[in-house]
């Protein structure tokens, strides 16, 4: 080996940490007879950085199951680097309780998360406190494993600014005083960044200091106040996703709170005395769909060819707009491939022939009449029946004459929620959302074309995209169960949709759009991540280069009336050139030959939460591959050139 080339990674989480592993893996065929030196810079622990550090309680779990969890590539993956295959979590969790895992140098492992790993199985839904050791194993291996070839040298600190150098060297500046790191290469891969807070936001807290007031905004849940919170107070909670659960879960059973099952096997909460009464509403104003504790018995459904590239070529050239365009084929797509797992795997809850359904539902407009004909003589039973706009919206256009009688609606809707996930029976609401997932793809596929229009894009995607998060990423079925219990015992109660929050005589106010009535108290929860766009965030680094426009937010022309739409992300470089993708671009829109940014920040990346799944083809592992790569070719290159 005849040199040393150098990387940073700034962000030790899983996306750093999948980086590191696809650098190692390709090293010897991309950077042939060099010593790359890599330093993972982070502020938390390397593996599971912020989000997924061990230092937050052990009562909050993860939203994937174990089996469904990896930070390793398999057969499946379509990269151009190696395989490297590894244990999914479910795996080295085995291996751990059998003693039979290797320990790399640099892992601790912690023994309060032994008992937990003993028990685990591929459906079970981890503590992250343990899945934060599973990615510190995870790092440490590759570090150990990446030897001599590829240096790993972690840097526990915050990177605060990036400066260019001569001959396109990086200079990254480190806070607290701990001295800079000089690279050739910078790749950004913080994640799930901090955002400045909104206009209403800074508004709430001002009112809230003047008035002696709690009010907690919009944030990871982990990093919340709750010790704010007294105990037997009514508290306003705005948000009923993954934050608002965490947010139940810290104020009940994290304040001793019981749950128990009794005679019937009902599960009932029984209250410490410790906890506020939350009062909760959002937009749509019920909790997220639950986790399907169950997989169809045959294949997939579909795809069924309604949103397939002949469907959307017969659109045309133009731009397309989602919802005239492309929504009603996704709908049909969806709406088809619910009742083919109704028909495939439930026949006997149709009253005419499975075969026959299938075949009439080919002919059919997805919101035509005769459609709804069919489904009236053929689905027996309602609750079997598809209404996308009835799923979307469950409270639109209901109205309660009191709380009691909202909340009474409310244990009926979660109690079917917790049914519909664990009984498979129910099978075809998971042949839906399997069908609303091969079209989420094929419209990841369009706005990588920049087929839909920007306008179309600012107007129609954030809100279905907040429908895809409805229905796929809800709690782990035994989370909606225990919200049913807290609903039952009074501990929660609902407010509905349309929930607006206001301020009046010192107090929090909120009512929503299905009851008249109004409630107050005196803290104010907001149980939700904030919306994060670049001239916004929070984090040092990316708010430096933007006010030095070294980096730009990403914005798409309209073809029709020229105008310029921003969409929240960093712009850097798309699938044009695969040696240049995720390069970043500065002001003047030219890419950065430097730095590379990749995450839900990047306009590039997968905007997803989600861990990658194994035997997936995952787009995580290939979108990391190619970047990769991209990154030793830069530096060869470079090193050739110099």
């Amino acid at each position: 080996m005849t040199s040393t080339l150098a990387v940073a990674i700034i962000g030790a989480g899983p996306r750093g940490t999948s980086l590191l592993e696809r650098l190692i893996a390709n090293a010897a065929e991309c950077a042939p007879d060099r010593t790359i030196a890599v330093h993972v810079i982070d502020p938390y622990p390397p593996g599971g950085g912020r989000i997924w550090r061990s230092e937050q309680s052990p009562l909050l779990w993860m939203n994937t199951t174990a089996g469904s969890c990896t930070m390793f590539t398999d057969e499946t993956v379509a990269c151009e680097g190696p395989v490297v295959p590894g244990p999914t979590l479910s795996e080295w969790a085995q291996e751990l309780a059998a003693g039979s895992l290797s320990s790399p140098s640099g892992f601790r492992h912690d023994p309060s998360v032994s008992a937990e790993v003993s028990r685990m199985h591929d459906g079970w839904f981890t503590s992250r406190r343990t899945q934060s050791e599973y990615l510190s194993w995870v790092f440490w291996k590759l570090a150990e494993d990446g030897g001599p070839r590829v240096q790993v040298h972690s840097h526990v600190g915050r990177a605060v600014d990036v400066h260019d150098l001569p001959l396109g060297r990086q200079r990254v500046v480190m806070a607290d005083g701990l001295p800079a790191i000089d690279v050739d290469i910078v790749l950004f891969a913080q994640g799930n960044v901090d955002a400045e807070p909104n206009a209403e936001e800074v508004r709430l807290t001002e009112y809230a200091a003047a008035h002696d007031l709690c009010y907690l905004p919009s944030g990871p849940t982990a990093d919340h106040p709750f010790d704010r919170i007294p105990a037997g107070e009514p508290v306003i909670v705005r948000g009923l996703g993954l934050c608002f659960v965490d947010t139940a879960v810290l104020l009940t059973s994290g304040r001793g709170g019981t749950f128990h099952r009794d005679d019937s096997g009902e599960l009932r909460y029984e209250p410490s005395g410790d906890e506020p009464v939350l009062f909760v509403g959002s937009r749509r104003g019920v909790p997220y769909w639950s986790k399907t504790h169950y997989t169809l018995t045959g294949s997939p459904p579909g795809p069924f060819g309604h949103l397939d590239a002949a469907a959307v070529d017969a659109l045309g050239d133009r731009p397309l707009d989602f919802a005239l365009d492309i929504w009603p084929l996704m709908a049909r797509e969806v709406t088809h491939a619910g009742y083919h797992e109704l028909a495939t795997s439930h026949p006997e809850l149709l009253d005419i022939d499975a075969r026959q359904f299938i075949d009439r539902l080919d002919a059919l407009d997805w919101d035509g009449p005769e459609l709804k004909e069919l489904v009236d003589q053929a689905v027996r039973f309602e609750e079997d029946r598809i209404d996308l706009e009835e799923t979307s919206h469950p409270l639109a256009g209901r109205s309660f004459p009191d709380l009691d009688a909202l909340q009474d609606w409310m244990v009926r809707y979660i109690d079917t929620g917790v049914r519909r996930g664990r009984d498979p029976r129910h099978s075809a609401h998971l042949g839906m959302i399997q069908g609303l997932i091969s079209g989420f793809s094929r419209l990841t596929e369009l706005i990588g074309e920049e087929r839909i229009s920007p306008e179309s894009w600012e107007r129609d995607i954030p809100a279905f995209l907040d429908l895809c998060r409805f229905l796929t990423s809800g709690p782990p079925g035994p989370r909606l169960e225990e919200l049913l219990a807290l609903t039952r015992a009074g501990v929660v109660k609902f407010l509905g949709s349309e929930m607006k929050v206001t301020t009046d005589g010192g107090l929090f106010h909120a009512r929503s759009g299905n009851v008249n009535v109004s409630v107050a108290a005196r803290s104010l929860i907001e149980a939700r991540l904030p919306e994060r766009t670049v001239l916004h965030v929070s984090d040092p680094v990316l708010s430096t280069l933007v006010q030095r426009e070294e980096i730009r937010e990403e914005r798409q022309t309209d073809p029709d009336g020229g105008e310029r739409y921003p969409t929240g992300v960093i712009d850097s470089v798309g699938l044009v050139d695969t040696d240049s993708l995720n390069r970043l671009k500065r002001a003047d829109g030219t890419p950065h030959e430097s730095r590379f940014g990749v995450g839900a920040l990047f306009s590039g990346s997968v905007a997803s939460g989600r861990f990658p799944s194994p035997r997936s083809n995952d787009e995580f592992f290939r979108q990391n591959d190619t970047i990769a790569r991209a990154v030793l070719h830069e530096l060869c290159r470079r090193e050739a050139a110099a």
